[in-house]
């Protein structure tokens, strides 16, 4: 039972941080202080220590020895670089599946959009990223190019630490839903062309989106 509770309590620091974060609460760059967290969260140290690891596990937290744990800050440039590679390599990954995608392969897609489409619309964004960034894998390893499809997961990874920072859903004036349908449709009708227009519209999407979030609103307070 002691560990259970051990266990519940470290999930709750780990998700209310990342919330914090997210929302910007926590600003990026910010020391994430352990004795500080603990007080303000009625914990000990220990989750709050167990709950920045993870954070620092999955990219969003830099430890710096004898300085402590910070939110990252990446640039702008960097966003757009990394989506810029990304967008590259997602268009050759697509052309590669268009001209070879069976019949099974195209249900999988489907029923990935399915999926996603009903997470999006219950506003889980945690469990949407994880769905989305599957939908986009599914498409490179449908290419046959295991190098290319390892590299997209590197950059589908670091991508997602920038939608989680950035937390863009809420300012969303487009349906990545809907742009996921059309590349699939273009896909399945072969229109190699078409699919790879999709593929780079949709992460200049996704790219406009972090643009616009990232624009604090005036009454935005830091404490």
């Amino acid at each position: 039972m002691k560990q259970t509770k051990k266990i519940n309590s470290e999930d709750s620091v780990y998700q209310r941080l990342k919330t914090a974060i997210r929302k910007r609460y926590i600003r990026q760059g910010s020391q994430l202080v352990e004795v500080a967290l603990a007080q303000q969260l009625g914990v000990s140290r220990t989750p709050v220590r167990s709950a920045i690891k993870r954070l620092e596990a999955e990219g969003l937290v830099n430890s710096i020895p004898n300085r402590g744990a910070f939110v990252i800050t990446p640039t702008q440039r960097e966003i757009e670089e990394t989506f810029l590679v990304r967008a590259q390599l997602e268009t050759m990954a697509t052309r590669l599946t268009t001209n070879n995608i069976s019949p099974g392969q195209l249900q999988e897609l489907r029923d990935l959009i399915d999926m996603e489409t009903d997470i999006f619309d219950e506003n889980s964004l945690d469990e949407y990223y994880a769905i989305n960034d599957a939908l986009h894998l599914k498409i490179a390893e449908f290419s046959g190019n295991k190098v290319l499809s390892s590299y997209i997961s590197e950059l589908l990874d670091r991508t997602r630490i920038f939608l989680i920072l950035f937390d863009p859903f809420y300012k969303l004036e487009y349906s990545p839903t809907t742009e996921h349908r059309t590349i699939i449709d273009a896909i399945a009708s072969q229109d190699a062309d078409m699919a790879c227009t999709a593929v780079k519209e949709h992460i200049n999407s996704s790219i406009n989106g972090l643009e616009s979030a990232g624009q604090l609103p005036e009454d935005y307070l830091s404490l």
